[in-house]
This record gives structure tokens, C-alpha cells and sequence, in this order.
């Protein structure tokens, strides 16, 4: 993979050439960072510009320059009714800039609907829309979105480490070596996990510490692999990132946890059985 700021300065370089296309895709380990980086590129692209003499940094900065929109997954996908709110907003020219902006995070997360209703856009490109995509699996991208853009890896270079407590690590290695290919995954969340903490942020915490954890199994070397790691193929283990992401939004939206514990493990009987 490429570092980050290796490949902006190419995306730079390649649009003062004239030579980006409409549309490109980032893969990424951060995509928080990731889109962070993608921001500033924008700013430099209209500061470059600069047809109006306005405060591009404020305006990206507080979600209130018109030509830039930002779609994500709406729960678990991105919806049609997204990407056709941003098509009727792009209808008419850019304000304060030559082009109008759309970046998507999480680009493996369209559903078919929302996919189709998109390719209008990336099949038929205006000269005046760039598009952003965001991801941290190109392989479970829709292949006619990816056919469709310039395709770059975005690397960042951070110790994991430093985000996870260790004591909660063993927990979250404990029960997940406990309910991979378990018949008695629900009763093990009644009899061990339901009792773990008391706190919520806590729970919080836990999901986050396996989060970071699946993450830096996808992406670095780690010795420390559980089984279900090991024997999962790399699209099934991102696939269970990107629930884990959904479960974390659960936790802070004061869910029932041990109505979510035992959904969490349903869901994750779909990956390895």
C-alpha cells in the first residue's frame, strides 16, 4: 500500500494535469483518516480554483459548501434515496467552485437498488462531478463501480496497539474463540457475557477493542490470530468489521445488551457456518 500523502500529492499533480478521472476509488486501512485527507484534497483542488475568493476551509469544515456531499451507509447500506438526493442537488452547476464533489464512505456498502440508481452517474459522467469512493475491502466493492474508477491504496501507518486495552483483548479473544462453530453460542452469552460489565461504555469499549482488533488482522502480521481468524476467507472477516461497526452504533443508541449479544452471535453464525 501506498502512503497517504504520497498518493494525494499524485491526485494533485494528476488533476492539475487534467488527467483524473471522473471518478476514483481509495482502499484504505483508516477510513476515518482516510476521508479526512480526501477533504483536504478538495479544499486544495478549490483553493487552486479559487473562482470566488471565499473561505473554502470554513465551508468544507462545517459541512456547508454546496458542491461537496458526503454519503455513508444509512444502518447497514447506502440507500437510493441517497444517491438520488445527491443526483437532484448536482443537477444544476457547482457554487463557489468548478466542480461539484461526492464522496462515499464505506463504497462496498450499496445494496442493488442503490447501486443501479448510482451507475447513472459514474456511466454517463459530467464534466463537472468527481466523485470519492471509500473503502476497506476493494473486493467487495460492486465490480461495475469499481470497473469505473481510477483505484488507489491509502496506507497509514499507526500502532494498534496504543487503541487496545489489553485485559479487554483477552476478553474479546475469550468469547470469540467461544462462540466460532458453537451450538451453545446464546447460552454462553447467558452464562458468561451478560455478566462481563455493568457499564455501557464499557460494552462500547469491548466492541471497539474488536474492532481494532479484526482490523489489524486484515492488515498486518499479527501472531496472535484466533481460529476464527485464521480459517475465515478475508471478504467474510470484512464483512463481520463492517457489522461490528453497526453493532457499536447499537451500544450507543442504549440498546438492550443482552438482546444485542445474542444478535450479534445469530449474525455471526450467517459468516462461518
Amino acid at each position: 500500500m501506498n502512503n497517504s500523502a504520497d498518493v494525494f500529492n499524485n491526485l494533485l499533480v494528476r488533476y492539475r494535469e487534467n488527467k483524473l478521472a471522473h471518478a476514483f476509488l481509495l482502499e484504505s486501512n483508516d477510513i476515518d483518516n482516510c476521508y479526512l485527507d480526501v477533504l483536504k484534497f478538495i479544499k486544495n483542488i478549490c483553493k487552486e480554483d479559487n473562482i470566488n475568493e471565499i473561505d473554502i476551509d470554513n465551508l468544507v469544515d462545517n459541512n456547508n459548501l454546496p458542491s461537496l456531499i458526503t454519503i455513508e451507509p444509512d444502518g447497514q447500506f447506502i440507500k437510493k434515496e441517497q444517491v438520488l438526493d445527491m443526483m437532484e442537488r448536482f443537477s444544476t452547476k457547482p457554487v463557489y467552485t468548478n466542480y461539484n464533489f461526492y464522496v462515499v464512505k464505506n463504497a462496498d456498502r450499496f445494496n442493488g437498488s442503490s447501486a443501479n440508481t448510482l451507475l447513472k452517474f459514474l456511466e454517463e459522467p459530467e464534466e463537472n462531478i468527481i466523485g470519492i469512493f471509500i473503502t476497506n475491502n476493494i473486493e467487495t466493492v460492486i465490480n461495475t463501480i469499481r470497473s469505473r474508477c481510477q483505484i488507489f491504496s491509502v496506507y497509514y501507518d499507526f500502532d494498534v496497539n496504543s487503541k487496545i486495552d489489553e485485559d479487554v483483548l483477552i476478553d474479546v479473544k475469550l468469547y470469540l474463540n467461544s462462540i466460532y462453530r458453537s451450538k451453545d453460542d446464546l447460552i454462553y452469552n447467558r452464562t458468561h457475557m451478560c455478566k462481563l460489565y455493568s457499564d455501557r461504555i464499557d460494552w462500547e469499549i469491548f466492541f471497539r477493542t474488536m474492532l481494532y482488533y479484526l482490523k489489524d488482522c486484515v492488515f498486518s502480521r499479527r501472531t496472535d490470530k484466533i481460529e476464527m481468524v485464521s480459517n475465515l476467507p478475508l471478504d467474510k472477516i470484512t464483512k463481520i468489521i463492517v457489522y461490528i461497526e453497526e453493532i457499536i452504533k447499537y451500544v450507543k443508541s442504549n440498546c438492550n445488551i443482552d438482546l444485542l449479544l445474542d444478535k450479534f452471535v445469530i449474525e455471526m453464525r450467517n459468516y462461518y457456518e
